[in-house]
């Protein structure tokens, strides 16, 4: 792992200064995990908070019946379970990787006390989580005020625009899908045959190809 590649991709550590690096990089320590690999646990205690150097990570939230619905997809130089570092150490949903995946994980007690000595970490983290925020609420309000069809085209052409700048990116399970727009497979799968009628995309095979993205646009209403 080239750890100072790593943190220099990372939204929150690109632009701190070296000693500050140094400091995180002291106390982290790599792990390596399988596809399936259950990386936090929503409501164990949080002992670190993660960088994925590579691979693919889902953080989801289960409803008291079960139902999985998908947070966030962390894809390489992202982060994941950064809150509990600065408020209740427990991790607030569960982590599992989608594929084999390389972490480097910062104990919370170390990157407390680094942020302590330095100010402009813990600067940087809190517009971390401004941009995290923002994004939850764009979550919220696309699960508010759009359809199932909506929010199922808008993913669509996200992990679209995804897979163009990461070509081995693997595509979205029907199930997968679900749980991140907040349905079930089944109307899914509705959903996805009624846009290969309207000739918006193409099935083949599992495999989803985009035949009209500015026809899928508007049914996401972007």
């Amino acid at each position: 792992m080239d750890r100072n590649a790593l943190f220099a991709h990372v939204s929150f550590t690109r632009d701190l200064s070296p000693p500050i690096i140094a400091a995180l990089s002291s106390h982290a320590y790599e792990q390596t995990v399988e596809r399936g690999s259950i990386i936090t646990l929503e409501g164990e205690p949080a002992s670190a908070m993660y960088l994925l150097y590579s691979g693919r990570i889902k953080v989801v939230r289960h409803s008291i019946e079960g139902r999985e619905h998908i947070l966030h997809l962390v894809e390489a130089n992202d982060h994941f379970n950064t809150v509990p570092m600065f408020r209740e150490p427990r991790c607030p949903a569960t982590s599992e990787a989608l594929v084999s995946s390389q972490l480097l994980a910062i104990p919370r007690e170390h990157i407390r006390q680094v942020a302590q000595q330095y100010p402009e970490l813990a600067l940087a983290i809190l517009g971390e989580f401004a941009n995290r925020l923002h994004s939850l609420v764009g979550l919220i309000e696309n699960l508010a005020l759009h359809t199932v069809n909506g929010r199922l085209a808008r993913l669509l052409l996200q992990q679209a625009s995804l897979a163009e700048h990461n070509p081995q990116l693997a595509p979205l399970t029907q199930a997968e899908m679900a749980a991140h727009i907040g349905s079930v497979r089944e109307m899914v799968g509705r959903a996805l045959k009624a846009f290969d009628a309207q000739g918006l995309i193409r099935l083949d095979r599992g495999m989803i190809d985009i035949i009209d993205p500015q026809g899928l646009a508007a049914q996401a209403e972007l």
